[in-house]
């Protein structure tokens, strides 16, 4: 009989869908579990079931997974932050390389030999960002991350006050419950996207490899009560020495993405500097970079192994952020081009290219949305990376690379979904070779992929 919604099943889990829910088949139909891991044999109640796959809940763990181990933050299960704590690191790669695999074979129509996964140089503490999100609920001011929603449900999940974080280092942890301390005694309201209303939207912190700090606060644009964010920095900077610059900004749109539209007040640097390997860089409050930074220098050596470049290679850099791929392999090639939309990203990536006396990069602001404007003005490139954000290239992105044809393209994705859909976009001319699954991300269900196409 077809699963129906509320049903109570017995069923062992066989593997870990990108997403984090477990895996089972039952009478052949494909059953996602929230809340188990590969290896668990659970009773799960079905909470929507469809023709040809169902969702449902753990609610009893029968036989526990060989994989399973305890979870180190007391926070896990309710916080969003983690998924996969309760996993051995081991198999969360095993897991992580056979999502991406999956993907490729079944949305990308490619078999490709899957090369050994990359694991993250440090599996706790490795996180040099975290964004914080203010909340009003319940008459009060919360500040840390967003809470789990249970299986099945949509939407903004509220804030967790997290009072531990083992992700990120212990200092931030500490700069956050001073923020949230202060904000509070302030008297002054978070902000609600619902109604438009209140003050408090996020807390940005980012500590670099070689010790500097920045604090990025994030609120309306109500000047009345700015003064009150310059006193918060100026706490922040009396008690943590260590703080290198405090910015903060102020956000007029609705939506509840942590960046800042215009900076009103900053105590100390402009930037703070980052090492990834031999290279340097500028990173500005809202300046997109690799969240782990040792485990961007797998990444970026993994770009470089699938180039195997000579040094006479000119590189097209799409979607190149503040220039971290490109300035990390200048000195592996002739010449760098890099495009991105954000003018502050480009600032940093030729402020990180001068940083590492770098003559042979060049960067443009442009949107990738319009394709590559005049193909005929571009230089003959021998080589395209390129790392778009999670929904994956435009269409007309692709439509310029298969018009291009460069000889090699290295694709760069954190969704192994997105990144196989690309791959066939391209599969008319292009050949998938190679693949390596690169955690950045180790207890969550995200996963970095490199991908080698060929042109044929």
């Amino acid at each position: 009989m077809p699963l129906k919604k509320d049903d109570l099943i017995e069923c062992t889990i066989e593997s870990l869908a990108f997403g984090g829910r477990g895996v089972a088949r039952v009478d052949g139909m494909a059953v996602f579990v929230a809340d188990a891991l590969p290896g668990d044999t659970v009773k799960a109640r079905i909470v929507k079931a469809k023709k040809r796959f169902a969702e449902g809940v753990a609610e009893t763990l029968i036989t526990p997974s060989f994989h399973r181990v305890e979870p180190k933050c007391a926070h896990f299960g309710q916080c969003g932050g983690c998924a996969l704590q309760n996993l051995d690191y081991d198999e969360q790669l095993v897991q992580k390389a056979a999502q991406v695999q999956s993907a490729l074979s079944r949305i990308g129509g490619v078999d490709v030999p899957m090369d050994a996964p990359a694991p993250s140089p440090a599996i706790w503490n490795y996180r040099n960002k975290m964004e914080f999100a203010f909340e009003r609920r319940d008459g009060g001011l919360h500040l840390g991350l967003r809470s789990q929603l249970p299986a099945g449900e949509k939407g903004l999940a509220p804030v967790l006050d997290i009072e531990e974080c083992h992700l990120c280092g212990g200092r931030d942890v500490e700069m956050l419950r001073m923020v949230r301390e202060f904000c509070r005694e302030s008297g002054i309201a978070a902000y609600d996207p619902k109604t438009d209303n209140g003050f408090w939207r996020h807390l940005v912190i980012r500590h670099s490899s070689l010790g500097e700090v920045m604090v990025h606060v994030i609120t309306t644009a109500d000047s009345r009560k700015f003064k009150q964010v310059e006193a918060l920095g100026e706490a922040l900077v009396e008690r943590f020495a260590e703080l290198t610059a405090f910015v903060h900004s102020s956000r007029s749109k609705r939506s509840t993405l942590a960046v800042g539209e215009y900076v009103e007040f900053r105590l100390g640097t402009k930037a703070i500097e980052e090492k990834v390997g031999h290279a340097r860089y500028h990173i500005s409050p809202n300046t997109f970079f690799q969240t782990n930074s040792a485990g961007a220098e797998k990444l970026f050596d993994t770009i470089r192994e699938y180039g195997e470049f000579t040094g006479s290679e000119t590189l097209l850099d799409l979607y190149c952020g503040a220039g971290a791929i490109g300035v990390y392999m200048a000195g592996s090639v002739d010449r760098v081009i890099g495009f991105e939309i954000s003018e502050e990203s480009i600032a940093k990536a030729f402020s990180s290219a001068k940083l590492n006396d770098l003559d042979n990069c060049d960067f443009a602001v442009g949107s990738l949305e319009d394709g590559l404007g005049d193909l005929k003005r571009l230089p003959k490139f021998d080589i395209v990376v390129v790392d778009p954000p999670r929904s994956g290239m435009h269409e007309n992105t692709a439509k310029a690379l298969l018009k291009m044809a460069p000889p090699k393209i290295v694709a760069v994705s954190c969704d192994p979904t997105t990144l196989a859909r690309d791959v066939k976009r391209l599969s008319d001319k292009y050949e998938i070779k190679r693949a390596r699954a690169v955690d950045m991300f180790p207890h969550t269900h995200h996963v970095e992929t490199v991908a080698l196409l060929v042109r044929k």
